[in-house]
């Protein structure tokens, strides 16, 4: 069955996993792995693909790769950007005597919010659709172009579920300005400007925040 799937011989891989699990059990009761191999190839799936951030006003798109499927609904949610950062730089301010990443990891926001469950993040519904899927025979995969009905600057938990599959999420960022950063000596310039059209933006306010972490030695051992 591996052999076949390497060479993507999709329906013959299929046919003897049917015929191990006939003779052998679908894998045993706890994991089930000779029924989870066919249903990777079977089942109806579906994945989001890396994205970059998009231009706000334009309906953010985001290519999801998927198999079998012919349907899918889509749930975008906003993030409180704004609630996150403040909880980032209390933390900071507490001054933890070993700092933990995870809790300052700003980009990582997808995975504080699904695997870490901080759903405190996670704001109102922003928008809601589904989209009809065609895919390819023998259960190769397909990719398809998403636009969304998002247009205003923010981030937002996007939610897939395939019709009968699984679900996946992510993070789509959508900006109305960008930042350039030019280190120059001793000094750092910042240009700010336009999302879309690149004009700059006039009498930006640009707020900073950092930290640094110092080794200490301690005496009293």
């Amino acid at each position: 069955a591996q052999i076949f799937k390497t060479r993507r011989q999709y329906p013959k891989a299929a046919e003897v996993w049917r015929q191990a699990i006939k003779d052998y059990g679908d894998g045993g009761p706890d994991n089930h792995w000779r029924q989870k191999r066919l249903d990777q190839i079977i089942g109806n799936w579906g994945t989001f693909e890396p994205v970059m951030t998009a231009p706000s006003g334009s309906g953010a798109t985001v290519d999801f790769r998927f198999r079998n499927a012919t349907k899918v609904d889509f749930v975008a949610n906003e993030i409180d950007v704004h609630t996150l950062l403040y909880d980032v730089k209390e933390y900071l301010k507490s001054l933890p005597r070993q700092i933990d990443g995870q809790r300052i990891n700003i980009a990582d926001i997808g995975y504080r919010l699904v695997v870490q469950n901080q759903a405190k993040y996670i704001g109102r519904q922003a928008a809601a659709w589904d989209m009809p899927l065609k895919p390819r025979a023998n259960h190769y995969d397909s990719r398809v172009t998403v636009t969304t009905p998002l247009q205003s600057a923010g981030a937002y938990l996007v939610t897939a579920k395939v019709a009968d599959g699984n679900i996946s999420r992510i993070i789509l960022w959508v900006a109305d300005t960008a930042i350039v950063q030019k280190q120059l000596d001793k000094q750092a310039w910042f240009f700010v400007a336009d999302a879309t059209g690149g004009q700059p933006v006039a009498k930006a306010n640009l707020e900073f925040f950092g930290y640094r972490q110092k080794y200490v030695v301690d005496d009293a051992k």
